[in-house]
């Protein structure tokens, strides 16, 4: 668009210059009028000027854009306001540009935290639980002679025991970090609900859940990755109110003009607001034998989609927003 404008604008220019020019040269070589030949001379010089003003200023702006660009600096915005049609969609071209950048940077910047908690997160659960290993095995090879065929079998026990947490551990970790590209279609919510209703459907607490959405709610995305992350959002939510006789869960989508809302919500106790920026964390759990990861693959899935998964709560309500 920004050099089609500029073709545009100075094929507009040029055009000027050169019918002023055979204006002013015919007035001049048939002696009409000398005075519109001045004229058509002083309007020649007028466009040549401004052209060459609005090209230089163009140059100054470029320069300091394609700058701010090569050193990262995406903060800067250009004014789209002015007389000049041009030079505004000029600016509104390069302060879209700009956002871009922006928005990719942080993007990157979000990338590189996350998969850095998740390395933290891995090397602290790899050393626990290679450490008893280590030390049981070495133990068992230096006194094998003096373990009793019963203390052998339990050290072996231990020994495997510790091998599958850490198998378990890897497999989670290869479903949260290689979750397939998403495949987007317009998926219409309703229908969603209705086939994740009957995935759940024989699961303790199914019967509490409630889902609501319009026929008009509809969503490009990918079907498949999208039903992931709300079963596991619908599962944390039903381990929230387990035990609780009044428990229940709503699921509901709502338009907001070009945006589309799924929320996840129930009435149990509420989480901590020590834990509550924690709970997206990787392997990150407060359930016993829980495996951290659900919160982390419906965040992820969201991102895929360039969508955000956002958490509220306090005692008696937590909700789950999934904005599109």
């Amino acid at each position: 668009m920004l050099s089609r404008g500029l073709y545009r604008k100075i094929i507009g220019d040029v055009a000027s210059i050169a019918l002023l020019s055979l204006a002013g040269s015919w007035l001049l070589i048939t002696g009409a009028s000398y005075f519109l030949s001045i004229v058509c001379l002083l309007l020649i010089l007028l466009i040549t000027v401004l052209m060459i003003r609005r090209i230089n200023t163009m140059n100054r702006q470029m320069a300091v854009f394609f700058e701010s660009v090569r050193n990262g600096d995406t903060a800067s915005r250009y004014p789209e306001a002015g007389d000049d049609p041009f030079t505004r969609a000029a600016y509104r071209e390069m302060n879209r540009i700009l956002a871009l950048f922006n928005r990719q940077k942080n993007t990157l910047e979000e990338e590189r935290l996350y998969y850095e908690g998740i390395l933290r997160v891995m090397t602290h659960e790899i050393r626990n639980t290679i450490t008893p290993i280590r030390s049981l095995s070495a133990d068992l090879a230096r006194y094998a002679d003096t373990y009793t065929p019963e203390e052998a079998r339990e050290g072996l026990r231990v020994i495997h025991e510790q091998a599958d947490n850490l198998a378990t551990f890897l497999d989670a970790y290869h479903r949260l970090t290689h979750l397939p590209e998403p495949e987007p279609v317009e998926t219409h919510v309703a229908s969603l609900f209705r086939k994740i209703a009957r995935l759940i459907g024989a699961e303790p607490g199914s019967e509490r859940i409630r889902f609501a959405a319009s026929d008009d709610c509809v969503v490009r995305a990918d079907s498949h990755l999208l039903t992931l992350a709300l079963i596991n959002l619908i599962r944390n939510a039903a381990q929230a109110i387990e035990g609780q006789a009044d428990g229940a869960i709503a699921v509901e989508a709502e338009r907001r003009g070009d945006r589309l809302d799924i929320t996840i919500a129930d009435n149990g106790p509420g989480i901590p607001p020590e834990r509550l920026s924690a709970i997206f964390t990787p392997f990150y759990s407060t359930k016993p034998g829980g495996s951290g990861i659900g919160l982390s693959i419906a965040q992820r899935v969201m991102r895929l989609h360039g969508g955000d998964l956002t958490v509220e709560s306090r005692p008696g309500r937590t909700l789950f927003r999934m904005r599109f």
